[in-house]
Formats: C-alpha cells, structure tokens, sequence
C-alpha cells in the first residue's frame, strides 16, 4: 500500500543535514573519490567518453554525500552517492539543459513514439536493477498514459524495504530515442538515523487495527446533498463526519500504540519556523469621465450596463453607513478605497471599503463589505500587526468577546442567528489578542456547518474585527430517525483504512551512544528513522463520512478519464492496429470500435484529430464543432463541405489523410504521377496523384484484384489501418 507521508519529504533538507565540514578521514579526500568514482562507474557502466570530471564531498552529520560530474561537448552527468558509492541520484543533461517530457500534440505529425510506455518500463526497472540493493524492491504505479508526442516517460514508485512498504520513493525518467535514464532519484536508508528494525513483529494486524480504531472519533451533523440544479431539493442529510486527530502508528516490536503528532512535534521544537505576513490586495475603483468625441453614444448593451450603477453609494456615503455601527471600532481609523463589484448573474452591487489605523507594532486594516446601494452590513475582514499580550493591559475574556460578538449578531442578522447555536469557540481564556466564534445552524439536536455565521472580536478593545455569513433558508433537513450508533460509523470509518506491516517514518530520541555523535553535536536532539509498523494506509479514494443511515462509508468518485479499449474485436484481422492506436487514445469512445462500420466524415476527423492531440467526447457539447475547427484549420475541408453523417469513399479517406499529411499542394500537380493499380486508368485526375503517393508511401497496396476502388464505401476499420500506416512510417 501507498502509505501516508506523516513528514514533508522535504524535511530532512529542511533539518539542515551539512554541517561545517569536519577534516576529512583519516583516508585522504583524492582515495575516497577514487573509491567512490570506480564504484558508480562500475554501477552505471560510465565508459571514456567524457573529456571532462570532477567530484565534490558533502559532510554532514549523516555521512559523506558525493557530488560526480561528467562532461563533454554533447553531455553533462551528474551523479549523487554515498561515502560507499550507492548511487541516489542521476541528471544527464544534453545541450545545456536536461531533457524534459513534452505534452501531447506538441512535437507535430502523425507517429508512435520509438518507444512504448511498457518498453520504457522495462528499461527503467533494468536501470533500477544496478543501483538497488538487494533487500530493496520497487513496483511502479501505474500513473500515466501513453501519449503520441512523448519523447520520454516518467515512472514514479516506492521502495520495499526487507519485504515490507517504506516511506523511500524513487523517480525515473526514460528517454525514449535510446532507453536511456536521464534522471533518478530515490529516498535512502541513508536519510535516516541508526538502521532499519528487523522486518518481523510482535503483534497482528487484527490488534493494531483495533488499537488503532481506538484513535479514531466521528461527530454526527447534517451536510448538505444537492446537485447544484435551480430546480432541485437542497436536501441537508445526516452523516458521521471524521474528528481531527493526532497520528498514530502501532510499534511492531513492542505492540505499544504511539502518538506520531507529539514525535514530530518534539522534532519541529528544534527548529525556527519562519513567519509570513499575510497581505491582502487592495483594489481601487477610480471613475473617470471620458472626453468628448463626437457623436459617439452608448449601446443598449452599455446603456444596460451602466444602469446596473444606478443608485450606489459614493465612498463617503458608505462610511458614514458604515460608522453608524459602532460596535466596529472605526473611530480611530481613516478610510482608504472603496471597491465595487457587479454580481454578474442578479445584477447586484456590492462595495468592499478599506480602513486603517497606524499604531506602534503597525497598521491595523479593516476591510468592510456592504451593499453599494443601502449600505446593508455584508461582511468583514480585519488584521492587526502581529502582537502579544501586554502585562498588565486590560484585555477582554473569550466570555465576553462572545457576548459582544452574539449581541452584534443578534442585531445585524436576528432571524439566521436565532437558528445557531455556539459551534465552534476557544477553549478558556488563553492568553489571546483576538477571539473567533462561530454559531452554526442546528436541527434535530444536530449541526448544519453549511449554515453557519463567524464573528471575530479584537481582545484589546472589544470591537468587531471580522463577520461573515453562509446561510441559505431554502435548505430542508432529513429525520433524525433510524441512525445507527457512533461505534458502528468508527467501525465502518476504521474499514476504509488498509492497515499492514510497514517501514514507517518515526522521529527517535537520539542517545549518546557514538552511531548518533555527529547528529548530537549538531544539536540534534530528535531524527527520523525508519521502525516497522502499523499505521492507517492511503485509502482507494476519498471518503467524507459515514452515512448516518445506512452505516455505508460516503466515497466522493473522483472524475477519471477512462481508458479507450474495444470489447468487440475478437478474431478480426485489424484488431491488433485498432487496439495500438487506443493505447494511445486514438480512437472511438464508447467501447466499440464497429470495426466494419461505414467510416462517416466525423469518424474520421475524430481519428486524425486524436493523432494530433485533441480528445473527442460525443456527450461533451461543443466537441465536434472543435474538431472540425481543427479539421478547417488544417485543410482537410471547409465549412461548406461539413458533413457529419457523409459516408467515405476510400479516395476521400486517402486524401483526407494525406492532405492531413502536408501533400495537398504535392497531390495536386499535374502530368507528373503514375500508379501501377489495376484500375489505374479509370482514376479520377484530381485523385491520381493521392492515389500515386498512397502507393509510393507504402499506405495502400490495392484489393484482392490490385484495384485501388477510390469509389467504393471504405469502413472504420480501413481507416484506422491507413492512419496506424502513416504513423508506423
């Protein structure tokens, strides 16, 4: 399984691993490069081919990272190792930058690549097979499609460590020309401090499931279920939705259940995180009068445009609307801009007004959104200067920045506040300079999140500094009747999880002993090892909740281009080509291919334009007009020859294709073309020379009689074979 990454991948960068280097070993730096050098040279099969190399050390608290560079005038090869020469990563660079994958459609023309995706998998696991170690397995996810412009293709997986998952993953990038690697990285043992536990345990999967169920809480709430339709029930249903938690894992060797959140955390104490100022973007409406020109006048479309402002407040008429509440706290502030949006659906008019005021930490900002024509409070946003506590200072209890913030409330929106309950508020009287609560809607005993209002209080001095409000009054709410009980949504919840023996990411208390010196004297009190264990895996999707009702784990499907395949090509002779070209989604959608079928003008567009890059979904409004903008575009017809439902000819089809081609001008010469057809003579001459360069190209060889029948109804299948020739040239 795909276990979870419980720490950034990125952190043991982030952990600082280079040290002031030490002096060197005892072995001189000149005999360990030539070590380490011979090592990936032999692993690799580096040759002479290169005019150019040198290596450089890293010494970190973790031991010795090479740096290997290769160059010549072609090719520059960098290699990263270990003291050991076990090669973690690999860049080969061409012309000065490395070869990257390109997206579909982008290098032109009709062709396979030179190689399949599965045959560039093959070259990658032969690469992975040199620079593995023995107890080491990766298995590639299978994550990507095969695709006509590739010029490379990237295989991505995780190591097997001993038998067992790991949290090490690996990258390999294949170019497609030659097979070759031209970039590798992989997670290693040697990130990590100390070495691996043996891949055994002392406790079944059974018991670390249920110890870690234990870990596990829903709450029960109605959510909201609608399809998004004018017409349709917004229907508010019950559902046991999952708690935050900490992370857990189940210690193989010991069968103890531990807390993985208060490991990292101790990790993370060792380190300064740095603090981001939070900007906002500030927009300024500025009107100006456009000068005379003429006779020019406005359009009803303008005319309707404008009168949509017909009406708003001017800036200073908000504020004084919007200083009427005093519970904002604005006394001391001065206005800054005003903002004004048009709701482009109702035509409503909305005014976003800014605020501030300079103290001695900074500027504080309120920024206050109310209807432009009424002034009518909508919502707020406000920052302060980061500041703590004051001794001493008078500051307001979480208790009484929530009677403030209900009496405002209560006052700006009675009647969706009266439906709300407390949801979420702090927990006592922290040492805060600022309180949040929000009230949501309740129903039955039970939360509705969806209609919730938020308000928040500055400490300091009481004021609002911050409201907004989701509530929609036309939702309906199902029974609270019939609902199973929370053991058995923790149950089904708990299901939706794989658990299994696995390497796992644990941060460990680093001791005196000499394996940990050099981590230690880096001021490293915590490091991240690797410990088999058991912990909740990556799951097949995405779950929201547990359906209150039925106990069934609610799975949100995630749309996922499907893959183009055939069920209706058993024994025919082209099966084989049909089935290449949908590797490649080139191709019909739907499952059949109506290999025999009549080829229709669009059947065939849909092929060359896939060729090209461009997908094509019948049930998608607007894709045939697209490709047949493409189809214009390229020459294979004009507007006026549009004709969906036309049966092709075989001619039309090898023009079509041709002209697709470029050979339209070449086509068209005259006097110049023969073809040995048996019906040669009775071609058409504005078809003899496609028919000439049909043949010469290898892409037609005539029927049973040698007869290219430029007449004659051609069917899918036929071209489907004349495109998979083109592209196979």
């Amino acid at each position: 399984m795909k276990l979870k990454k419980l720490l950034a991948a990125g952190l043991s960068v982030a952990l600082g691993l280079s040290l002031s280097a030490p002096a060197l070993a005892a072995e001189a730096a000149d005999e360990r490069l030539t070590r380490v050098t011979l090592a990936v040279k032999g692993t690799l099969g580096i040759g002479e081919e290169y005019t150019e190399f040198y290596g450089e050390p890293d010494e970190t608290a973790l031991g010795t990272r090479w740096s290997l560079t290769w160059k010549n005038e072609d090719e520059e090869l960098n290699v990263t190792a270990t003291g050991e020469g076990k090669v973690l990563s690999l860049n080969r660079w061409e012309g000065g930058s490395v070869v990257e994958p390109v997206t579909a459609g982008s290098s032109g023309g009709l062709s396979f690549p030179a190689m399949s995706r599965s045959q560039a998998g093959t070259c990658a696991q032969t690469f992975l097979g040199k620079v593995l170690e023995e107890n080491e397995v990766v298995t590639f996810a299978d994550e990507w499609e095969e695709s006509l412009s590739a010029e490379s293709y990237s295989f991505r997986g995780t190591v097997a460590l001993n038998g067992l998952p790991s949290p090490m993953t690996v990258f390999v990038r294949v170019r497609l020309s030659d097979g070759a690697v031209t970039r590798f990285w992989r997670g290693d043992l040697s990130d990590y401090a100390g070495t691996p536990g043996a891949a055994e345990t002392a406790v079944t999967e059974e018991a670390a499931r249920a110890l870690l169920k234990g870990t596990l809480s829903l709450r029960l709430e109605y959510v909201l279920e609608w399809d998004g339709k004018e017409d349709s029930e917004k229907k508010a249903v019950l559902r046991y939705l999952p708690n935050t938690t900490d992370a857990f894992y189940v210690d193989a060797a010991t069968g103890d259940l531990v807390n993985l959140t208060e490991l990292q955390a101790k990790l993370r104490q060792q380190y300064d995180a740095a603090a981001g100022d939070m900007k906002t973007a500030n927009t300024t409406l500025r009107v100006e009068a456009a000068a005379d020109e003429g006779e020019a006048t406005l359009t009803d479309v303008e005319l309707e445009g404008v009168a949509k402002l017909e009406g708003v407040l001017d800036k200073e008429a908000l504020d004084q609307k919007i200083r009427a509440w005093q519970e904002l706290g604005l006394e001391a502030y001065t206005l800054g801009t005003a903002g004004y949006s048009v709701d482009r659906e109702t035509g409503e008019v909305t005014a976003r007004v800014s605020y501030a005021r300079n103290t001695a930490e900074g500027i504080c900002r309120r920024y206050v959104t109310v209807d432009a024509k009424t002034g009518t409070l909508l919502g707020m946003y406000g920052s302060n200067p980061y500041r703590t506590r004051q001794d001493g200072a008078a500051y307001i209890t979480a208790r009484a920045a929530q009677t403030k913030g209900e009496a405002f409330l209560k006052a700006l929106w009675p009647d969706q506040y009266g439906k709300t309950e407390v949801y979420n508020a702090p927990d006592g009287d922290a040492d805060a300079t600022e309180w949040s609560f929000t009230f949501a809607q309740k129903v039955n005993g039970y939360f509705f999140p969806g209609n919730s209002i938020t308000v928040r209080v500055d400490a300091a001095n009481g004021s609002i500094m911050g409201f907004s409000k989701s509530f929609d009054d036309a939702v309906t709410f199902d029974s609270a009747q019939g609902l199973i009980s929370e053991e058995a949504a923790v149950d089904a919840w708990c299901g939706t999880f794989p658990v299994e023996l696995a390497y796992l990411e644990v941060p460990v208390a680093l001791d005196m002993t000499q394996e940990f010196e050099l981590l230690r004297s880096a001021g490293y009190s915590y490091y991240n090892a690797l410990k088999p264990g058991y912990a909740l895996g990556e799951r097949d999707g995405w779950y929201t909740g547990v359906d209150a009702k039925t106990g069934e784990p609610v799975k949100t499907e995630q749309s996922q281009r499907v893959k183009m395949a055939y069920d209706d090509l058993e024994g025919h002779w082209a099966a084989d080509i049909l089935n290449e070209l949908a590797r490649y989604n080139v191709g019909w959608q739907g499952g059949k291919a109506e290999a025999d079928k009549a080829l229709t003008q669009l059947d065939y567009i849909v092929l060359l334009a896939a060729a090209n890059g461009y997908s094509y979904d019948p049930a998608n409004e607007g894709d045939t007009d697209r490709l047949y903008d493409f189809a214009i575009r390229q020459g294979l017809l004009t507007g006026e020859e549009r004709q969906e439902d036309k049966a092709l000819t075989r001619g039309e089809m090898v023009k079509m294709l041709l002209d697709s081609m470029g050979y339209r001008h070449v086509a068209g010469l005259k006097g110049i073309f023969r073809c040995d057809f048996a019906d040669a003579d009775t071609i058409a001459a504005e078809q003899l020379g496609y028919a000439a360069l049909a043949q010469g190209l290898g892409l037609v060889t005539g029927d049973s009689q040698n007869n290219y029948a430029p007449d004659r109804p051609a069917a899918r299948c036929e071209g489907a074979v004349l495109l998979w020739k083109a592209m196979k040239r």
